[in-house]
């Protein structure tokens, strides 16, 4: 077999993908440099334009699979197959972008916008398809740069992620071509007064018109002693001091523990509920995560992961079911043709059921609707957007992120959450078992954080806060009324280019066959 040896550009296209890829995990935790967001594709788009179309595809597929295999590391602490089929899968949808930076025979304007549009379909497919993983979306890395991100009351974190991959087209078509230097101008003109909008509307956001004065409850309990039986009391103790601690403060409307902070169902649990009503009437709610679980008039047992509101007077007030369920960590997908002896045998968890919709807490002296979203339910924005849409003014996610690292995934998932803040305009509460429990306000800005003081999340304590709250008939924002209009029709924009390219291949094969 004969071996062609790879020429200059193949070479310079290889490290183009190695360093684009590495650069897009670098906006993401534990890195975090923002900067990067200006030319992380640059170098992928730029070799793309100079080398064949197989190694376009190639190399797209490179920069993709690094990327997923740095920024979701952590997954490793969980399963490390499931970390490298992730991160194959999620490289998949870089192709139809290299493709296009490669076939692309416009001028610099086109090239920056079909790109855009290009990413943000694909991007929207990846948070949709299969139950959908929209974890780390390009406009997540620029949560921390509030300018940046406030396009997302328009078009949600699609059209957020557009705007650097369009600032990033330019860059790669200023370094490949060198030409049409008005259309780089007009497109880095657009580029400029997007971010210098930004910048004008974080000055004008204002506080709501009312406040809740919250204490979240970090129990910091390993997730190897969650549900360990010789644990139990040891969390009843902790949960009681740390909701002693936070009381207080006597101007405190809320206290808020976090996504199965119980140790087990606490409707059906007479220490779990002796201990939160016991509290509770100290005078303030609590709202906590429990598990739940329900018979069906067939005897069998429904389970679910729930948030429940008690009163100041111990009673169970309002309560919620998860509605987006994590795949093989919450539910077994086809889980009712795989016989119970199979299942028995395998030591399989029972899986946990859906919830069936929002559900509005009306908390504190202004009854102030929230919305509770359980786990990664606050990485997904069309839940928060329903929960907004269903009257919530105010958003609280309880979750437990004690499965991964202490760095890494928990940090990423609150620069996720940020977007949810931004793109309704409401507050967003987070309070998790071991980190980061913190409050985003409206802006995306992170105005308290719970830490040790020397920045490590991962601790026992508690974190006052006043959080704003709009009035209910406070305007919606264009992204809460219409939803992810930008990113469908992205999408569908997409789908119809490749099937438009894939045609015309198809013709061209027809009329030419040898």
């Amino acid at each position: 077999m004969k071996i062609k040896a790879s020429n200059r550009s193949e070479w310079l296209a290889a490290l183009s993908a190695v360093a684009s890829g590495l650069l897009l995990a670098s906006l993401f935790a534990p890195w975090e440099w923002t900067w990067a967001a200006g030319v992380a594709l640059a170098p992928m788009f730029a070799a793309a334009r100079k080398i064949s179309e197989r190694w376009a595809l190639k190399y797209g597929y490179v920069t993709g699979l690094l990327f997923w295999l740095v920024s979701i590391r952590w997954l490793t602490h969980v399963t490390v197959a499931g970390w490298l089929f992730l991160a194959a899968y999620g490289a998949l949808y870089f192709l139809p972008v290299a493709w296009l930076a490669h076939r692309w025979r416009g001028g610099a304007l086109g090239f920056a916008t079909a790109l855009a549009v290009v990413w943000c379909g694909v991007e929207f497919f990846h948070g949709w398809l299969g139950g959908g993983f929209p974890w780390n979306p390009l406009g997540a890395g620029l949560s921390l740069w509030l300018p940046g991100i406030q396009l997302a009351e328009w078009g949600g974190v699609w059209l957020v992620s557009s705007l650097v991959v369009f600032a990033n087209a330019l860059v790669a078509w200023a370094l490949a071509e060198r030409r049409d230097w008005r259309g780089v101008g007009v497109g880095a003109l657009l580029v400029a007064l997007a971010c210098g909008w930004g910048v004008w509307r974080v000055q004008r956001i204002q506080p709501g018109e009312r406040s809740l004065r919250v204490a979240l409850v970090q129990t910091a309990i390993p997730q190897d002693e969650k549900w360990v039986a010789a644990k139990v009391q040891m969390i009843y103790e902790r949960l009681d001091e740390l909701t002693r601690l936070a009381q207080e403060d006597p101007r405190v409307e809320l206290v808020i523990w976090p996504e199965t902070a119980l140790p087990d169902d606490v409707r059906n649990s007479e220490a779990s509920y002796a201990l939160v009503a016991g509290l509770c009437t100290h005078g303030t709610p609590i709202l906590t995560g429990s598990l739940d679980a329900a018979l069906l008039d067939s005897g069998e047992p429904r389970y679910y992961n729930s948030a429940f509101l008690f009163d100041e007077t111990g009673r169970l007030a309002s309560e919620y079911d998860k509605r987006h369920l994590v795949i093989a960590g919450e539910f077994i997908p086809f889980e009712r043709w795989i016989p119970r002896r199979w299942r028995d045998a395998w030591e399989w968890a029972e899986s946990i059921s859906p919830g069936e919709g929002s559900s509005i807490f009306k908390v504190g002296p202004s009854a102030i609707p929230l919305a509770p979203l359980i786990c990664f339910e606050d990485i997904l924005p069309y839940l928060a957007r329903a929960d907004v849409r269903a009257g919530a003014r105010m958003l609280i996610n309880l979750t437990n992120d004690a499965w991964f690292d202490e760095v890494a995934a928990p940090r990423q998932h609150m620069r996720n959450a940020v977007l949810r803040a931004v793109e309704n305009r409401v507050s967003l509460v987070r309070v998790a078992n071991t980190g980061i429990s913190c409050v985003i306000a409206p802006s995306g800005k992170v105005t308290a954080e719970l830490s040790d003081g020397g920045g490590r999340t991962w601790t026992s304590g508690v974190l006052w806060a006043d959080v704003s709250a709009p009035a209910d008939d406070a305007p919606l924002t264009f992204y809460a009324r219409f939803g992810d209009m930008y990113g469908i029709a992205c999408a569908t924009a997409t789908v119809f280019w490749l099937f438009s390219a894939w045609w015309r291949r198809r013709q061209k094969k027809t009329e030419n066959p040898c």
